[in-house]
């Protein structure tokens, strides 16, 4: 009798890494690069939206059986570095990844192979978490959830994408600050790909937008299941492309406690 399919779940965070290409900002000169990166200014913004949005629901998830790197350069201030491992350290999920600069693709594949091997697992489901924005906290037991079902089903073993696809966006300089939105493709965050372990396919593979083009997807809308943060460092544009949704103030207020563990008084100021 064949084995039934068992997924190990692998997620993957990039705080402020220094790499070769990869950001829509990116300038030929790593030395402007690591000057932007590492403004202390940008970092505490970035450790304050770290904190209350994607550690705090990452650490929230009701499925635990997962890890992920948090990818950051070997060129990490110290001080940043050290604050960074105090966040995570009883978390036992999270892997700090530290490497070189390096095409983009290449340090993504690196981070997620750093992370344990599940020998009995016999297919693989990378997802990625931006360290600014929060997810819902069923995400990985959805990703468990639909990755399994889907296998039992598909054709063939060929690489498939669940996406979140219902979600709030957060702008603090909006004049209505948490808005619900239904996005029109994939957006990256709990974006997961499943593919058949020794397939070195992840989900960064193609860009999040386009990968309906490539593969097949499933996605859900049945709730939101992420927050994004919209501010003044984000690498690409934050504005929705879909349809808004009709969810009023408490309806959001009830969402982001259930869901995200999360109250408005809480995303103040970020």
């Amino acid at each position: 009798m064949a084995q039934p399919p068992k997924t190990q779940i692998k997620g993957l965070m990039r705080f402020s890494y220094l790499s070769e290409n990869g950001f829509a900002k990116s300038v030929d000169d790593l030395t402007a690069m690591r000057e932007m990166l590492y403004d202390p200014a940008r970092l505490d913004r970035r450790f304050r939206l770290f904190e209350r949005l994607a550690f705090h629901t990452m650490a929230l998830q009701d499925d635990t059986d997962f890890s992920c790197a948090v990818l950051i350069g070997d060129s990490f201030p110290d001080k940043a570095r050290a604050r960074l491992e105090d966040i995570t350290r009883d978390f036992k999920p999270m892997q700090i990844v530290a490497l070189p600069p390096m095409v983009h693709i290449q340090a993504v594949k690196a981070a997620y192979h750093a992370l344990p091997d599940d020998p009995t697992a016999t297919h693989v489901a990378t997802f990625r978490q931006d360290d600014d924005d929060g997810m819902h906290r069923e995400t990985t037991a959805r990703i468990r959830a639909v990755g399994d079902a889907m296998l039992q089903v598909r054709p063939d073993d060929k690489p498939f994408i669940i996406a979140f696809n219902r979600g709030l966006y957060l702008d603090g300089a909006a004049k209505v600050p948490l808005s619900e939105w239904y996005e029109r493709a994939p957006l990256g965050i709990g974006l997961a790909m499943v593919t058949a372990k020794g397939d070195h396919a992840t989900v960064f593979r193609r860009n999040h937008r386009n990968l309906v083009e490539y593969y097949d997807c499933y996605t859900e809308i049945a709730k939101p299941m992420w927050i994004r943060s919209v501010h003044e460092d984000n690498d690409s544009s934050a504005m929705p492309q879909g349809r808004a949704g009709a969810l009023r103030p408490r309806g959001i207020k009830r969402v982001l406690w259930d869901g995200f563990g999360l109250t408005s008084e809480m995303l103040e100021g970020l």
